[in-house]
């Protein structure tokens, strides 16, 4: 997955560059996903996406443009219901040359519903034959395509390099700067509206979440281990050390190491994977509390064992229940088999799921094409919504949704579109509304190689029902569905879910 983000502000006319974007292409569903935009044979790359607060969303991605020496950024604006506003191609935030290893960035929104997009180019060296700079540079648009802080973007200083990794909470823009020493050490600071410093920085290299108010909560590499420190919003210490997550450290090569979740009270549910032995791995999960308590003690293995690689490691939070869920890619362990692990905590740390856990999904495979974790939300009733890809062959997956119990049971489980290549995914929950956004990679029988970006949404995602809306409805008659969400047209023997004409919906065992 490539990352990276440039900035030159092209008008809507610069769009003749061989992608394309259906007009009124909307969200798809999960037996069509829509196509956003497409090109062949010229790769689109780190697709990423910010919601504003209006239901639009920002979506921008690289394509490899030869002529342009490396990337173009582009952006796109689609509005509540899935619609492009910015023409086929979008616009073209960036197109300066640029080091072809630069491939990350950052996008964020801020309140007023701008974007802020973070990239690196080589600006001045376009007569060289390689181009190796990597002018830390930070762009700022608006919904009718502004640049607000100028074409050329605005320089964060020749002290920096590379894309500055950047978070938005609240009001609060934060920036983590990557030196331009060798071996220099990456700088912590919040920015103003105009991207100036509004504090002064300091050093960090880590990852951030928002605490209470306008705290916030850092989790890095420290003395003791992995470590957690809450900051105000000028980068002064909170607590008075910094909380031990683990005495581990991540050992693997992730600029993003840990998946933060908020506890709904201004503290942190952390995880990472841990080294176990020569090639396995084990997720381990940290709870810290927003007073700097880390509640889990030297944090806790999601299983007691050490047998078999669990790697990938995702987690989500239910702050009503008090419960985090995890799941791991699981491969190696002695049957044969490959699984999606699961496991319950809570916010104690004792294994709901027995010192075990539990297989979420399962199966043989002599290629060991195994599964891909991808998302965790909570639902209502305690139940928890779990998106992964199913590994078919090389490079290709079947996208699931799938609905757990409290107790590990499978609710049900629904796919989502043909097997695809699934690459720098995105995943939204609002309300009862849940979003994918993913980049495909196809090659037909001539090597011709087709790039989109695909997206779905799914409706009434508590149920597993799939974008049932007015337009299927039938006036005055109940609607009937299977557990995977398929329209019947009538009751099944056994488990149905039935969607009633005001919009109700409940489950019914029918006995035939």
């Amino acid at each position: 997955m490539r990352n990276k983000t440039t900035k030159t502000m092209l008008p809507l006319a610069a769009m003749l560059l061989g992608g394309t974007m259906a007009a009124q292409a909307q969200w798809g569903t999960t037996e069509a996903p829509s196509t956003l935009y497409e090109r062949e044979n010229s790769e689109i790359a780190s697709m990423k996406t910010a919601r504003t607060a209006d239901g639009k969303t920002f979506m921008t991605w690289l394509q490899w443009e030869t002529e342009g020496w490396g990337y173009e950024m582009h952006m796109q604006l689609l509005d509540a219901d899935g619609v492009a506003q910015w023409g086929e191609s979008g616009m073209v935030v960036e197109n300066k040359r640029n080091a072809s290893w630069t491939a990350d960035y950052w996008l964020v929104v801020t309140p007023e519903g701008d974007a802020v997009v973070s990239w690196a180019d080589a600006r001045g060296e376009e007569d060289a034959e390689y181009a190796y700079g990597h002018v830390s540079v930070l762009y700022k648009v608006s919904q009718d395509q502004k640049q607000l802080w100028g074409e050329d973007g605005l320089l964060l200083g020749e002290e920096y390099k590379f894309p500055a990794t950047l978070y938005m909470f609240g009001d609060d823009l934060y920036a983590i700067m990557q030196s331009a020493e060798e071996y220099g050490t990456p700088q912590l600071v919040r920015l103003d509206a105009d991207g100036e410093f509004a504090c002064q920085p300091i050093d960090f290299g880590g990852q951030l979440i928002a605490s209470e108010g306008t705290d916030i909560i850092a989790v890095y590499a420290g003395s003791t281990g992995t470590e957690a420190m809450r900051y105000d919003r000028d980068l002064k210490p909170v607590w008075e050390k910094p909380a031990t997550v683990s005495t581990e450290i991540y050992g693997g090569y992730a600029r993003q190491p840990y998946t933060l979740v908020s506890d709904g009270k201004g503290g942190v549910v952390i995880a990472f994977t841990r080294n176990l032995g020569m090639f396995a791995h084990m997720p381990i999960v940290q709870y810290v509390s927003a007073d700097g308590e880390a509640v889990f003690g030297e944090s806790v293995d999601v299983l007691n064992t050490e047998n078999g690689d669990h790697d990938y490691v995702i987690i989500g939070v239910n702050p009503e229940s008090e419960t985090i869920m995890s799941a791991w890619a699981l491969s190696g362990f002695g049957d044969g088999m490959l699984a999606l692990g699961g496991q319950l905590m809570d916010f104690f740390g004792e294994r709901i799921w027995g010192d075990m856990g539990i297989r979420l999904s399962e199966k043989e495979s002599a290629s060991d094409y195994g599964y891909g974790p991808m998302s965790i939300d909570p639902l209502s009733g305690d139940n928890w919504l779990v998106c992964f890809a199913d590994e078919q062959y090389w490079g290709h997956s079947q996208i699931y949704f799938a609905s757990y119990s409290s107790d590990g049971n499978e609710n049900w489980r629904v796919p989502v579109g043909p097997i695809c290549s699934v690459d720098d995914y995105v995943t939204y929950l609002e309300g009862s509304d849940y979003y994918l956004f993913w980049v495909d990679e196809e090659t037909d029988d001539d090597w011709n190689t087709f790039y989109s970006i695909k997206s779905v949404k799914m409706s009434d995602i508590d149920t597993g029902i799939r974008n049932v809306g007015e337009e299927t409805a039938v006036s005055g008659d109940a609607q009937y569905y299977d557990l995977n969400g398929i329209r019947l047209s009538q009751p099944q023997n056994g488990l149905n879910i039935i969607r009633e004409s005001d919009g109700t919906v409940k489950k019914a065992l029918v006995r035939k």
